[in-house]
């Protein structure tokens, strides 16, 4: 199998949290529940691999004592790995701390060999912080294969050796059926409307989630995010 190369015409808002940005909501609470689950796993002097890196997004999370590696496809200017024809990483084993894979999972085509390679490439007691579509609207980039529910992502790290799995939904199902309406109805409204057509339902998004516990978003989750370590021995 030859992986495809990196998709660089995405759409450059999608980690926006400006009050007119699409995902605004999403991209606050995705940040929010990465530096909850990572940066307690990368102190000075840790080394943390962003597995699929495209732009980096969330390195300015972690301070400048920490050696982080960026892997991805070929074409990623960002990248300092460039990923086997299978998806693998040509790198040892038990070398990072952390491996940061941030809305990747649902993109490759092996999800079990993608897994087991976050096994293989943490350290003993490292740890996984990754997170994954839900019940998200179709984005091939460059392409798009698989949406997950909380029991079947938990299944796959358990399956792939990795233990203290941690699971959190991000939106409601109220909240995510407004997302969805949003992405399916922004292009309908006339140009001039659409900045506050946006931050109008970003904030009924908002407003909407308060409602769920954290129990109630992994039912229906439009995102999943999971922290998981694998064992010292």
């Amino acid at each position: 199998m030859t992986l495809s190369r990196y998709h660089g015409d995405r759409p450059g808002d999608v980690h926006s949290q400006a009050r007119s940005a699409p995902y605004r909501y999403v991209a606050r609470e995705l940040e929010n529940v990465i530096s909850l689950f990572a940066i307690p796993a990368a102190s000075a002097g840790s080394r943390v691999l962003d597995y699929g890196c495209a732009a980096r997004p969330y390195r300015a999370l972690f301070g400048p004592g920490i050696e982080y590696i960026g892997a991805d496809l070929e074409g990623n200017p960002f990248a300092d790995v460039l990923l086997n024809d299978d998806g693998s990483v040509p790198l040892a084993d038990a070398q990072f701390d952390l491996i940061l894979s941030t809305q990747v999972l649902e993109h490759v085509a092996d999800p079990e060999l993608y897994v087991a390679e976050c096994h293989r490439l943490l350290k003993p007691g490292g740890t996984l912080v990754i997170t994954t579509h839900g019940i998200m609207f179709y984005h091939p980039d460059p392409v798009d294969y698989w949406r997950w529910t909380a029991a079947g992502l938990g299944r796959i790290l358990e399956a792939a050796g990795l233990a203290s799995v941690e699971i959190r939904g991000i939106m409601g199902l109220a909240p995510a059926a407004v997302q969805l309406f949003q992405h399916a109805t922004t292009l309908k409204v006339p140009e001039r409307l659409r900045r506050p057509y946006i931050a109008m339902t970003q904030t009924l998004v908002e407003f909407l989630d308060r409602a769920y516990s954290e129990e109630s978003r992994l039912a229906n989750s439009l995102v999943l995010a999971a922290r998981a370590q694998r064992p010292e021995r």
